[in-house]
């Protein structure tokens, strides 16, 4: 089993409901008819409720614990961290990625591979997608890895420079989440409806395989506004949609994982990159339960990522916290917390508060939690028993050497 050309769809938060398979009240009858022979993952989760460290774990099949951006502001990757794009362009691959936020992916290792969906325009929500049709239409012969970033169904969801009044924060915490859901189901179906069907329109499904996917979901409860303010069910569960074009072919029933991708593709494409991280190949049958890791550390940088910090010159990126040898500032309302799911349960803990959550995954429900250090066991488990636990004592300032020593004492190791 092997194939050549790989098509990877990234829809910034895109929640499990903001899709017709989940959420029949969403009309977008021309993806429904193009995906519709697409397996279809219930159980599938990130690894973190944030772009950056989200796309990190995709690319390279690690936790954030493994890879280094523990967070959203984290600047750049452990050293030594193997990433898909780099291996398959060394493999002879043709790689590139279009983004609507490609700065986001600024310091990160992978970086040189992504540009602007439209470098014609400056603002990327109003990009053409015609450079990207070309892309696919003029596919040489040579095996190819493409990489799209959908932004519009984040933050604004398609309301910049409208003024809203009550606002979608107002409209939730005044008990109108529907209402509020309504702006935001809008931008999905535009990003599905009106921008993906004419990219899968192009795609012959009989060479390429597709992967559709969230990079994280988001709020719109009391609970949580936004999708970086802590680890919940509806952030850390996403849509997967997968077409591999092998008869027969079926997605695990297992609860599957952001980092099941990178060896997913690795495998179908014959590159061996000696990969052993905890993701499991989709190719591996098999439906035994196994627990998928999510992890928050928004402590650091608050503020940092906007247009202005994001163009700094690389060479002055000293460390993974640290702009000029200067630590990022704090972030007073920061949080570390990690949660742990097997595709029913949901477990969050909250490292700095001490305090943890039991729910039903699908409904949200509360559950008796009888015995929370059961789940800080498999939480320790994954990270003691990591073949890249060595890759954090690789050039570590002072500042960071501190960062990870609190770390490991939150958890109770020192």
């Amino acid at each position: 089993m092997s194939c050549s050309k790989f098509l990877l769809i990234s829809i910034d938060c895109w929640r499990s409901d903001a899709l017709s398979r989940t959420n029949p009240s969403l009309l977008t009858p021309k993806f429904d008819v193009l995906t519709k022979g697409y397996a279809f993952a219930e159980k599938f989760f990130v690894t973190a409720p944030a772009t950056r460290p989200s796309h990190t774990s995709l690319f390279t099949g690690l936790y954030p614990f493994e890879h280094g951006l523990f967070g959203q502001t984290y600047l750049k990757m452990f050293s030594g961290v193997t990433n898909l794009l780099q291996t398959f362009a060394d493999a002879g691959f043709e790689v590139s990625g279009r983004s609507q936020r490609p700065e986001v992916f600024r310091f990160l290792d992978f970086e040189p591979f992504i540009g602007p969906l439209d470098p014609a325009v400056q603002d990327q929500t109003l990009a053409s997608i015609e450079p990207t049709l070309q892309m696919l239409e003029g596919a040489a012969v040579a095996p190819q890895l493409r990489f799209l970033h959908f932004w519009y169904t984040h933050g604004g969801y398609g309301l910049a420079g409208m003024n809203m009044k009550p606002g979608l924060r107002e409209l939730v915490d005044a008990g109108r989440e529907q209402e509020a859901l309504r702006y935001y189901y809008a931008a999905a179906t535009h990003v599905q409806e009106f921008l993906l069907v004419e990219i899968l329109k192009r795609i012959d499904l009989t060479e390429w395989t597709v992967f559709i996917f969230g990079d994280h979901g988001e709020g719109f409860n009391s609970e949580i506004m936004s999708h970086g303010d802590l680890i919940h069910e509806k952030v850390a569960r996403v849509p997967l949609l997968a077409h591999i074009p092998h008869e027969g072919w079926a997605l695990p029933a297992r609860t599957l994982s952001m980092i099941d991708l990178f060896p997913t593709i690795c495998e179908l494409a014959g590159v061996d990159t000696d990969y052993r991280g905890y993701g499991r190949s989709l190719l591996q049958a098999g439906d035994e339960e196994r627990w998928a890791l999510t992890e928050l550390d928004s402590l650091f940088g608050v503020g940092f990522l906007h247009k202005g910090n994001l163009e700094t010159e690389h060479r002055r990126v000293t460390s993974r916290l640290s702009i000029d040898g200067s630590q990022l500032p704090d972030n007073p309302q920061g949080v570390r917390q990690w949660s742990l799911t097997d595709g029913q349960e949901f477990f969050r803990q909250d490292e700095r508060a001490g305090e943890h959550v039991l729910r039903d995954v699908m409904s949200g429900a509360p559950l008796d939690c009888a015995d929370p250090a059961a789940y800080a066991r498999i939480y320790r488990d994954l990270v003691e028993g990591s073949a890249y636990g060595g890759l954090g004592e690789q050039g570590e300032t002072t500042e960071e050497k501190q960062v990870l020593e609190q770390r490991l004492k939150d958890l109770g190791y020192l």
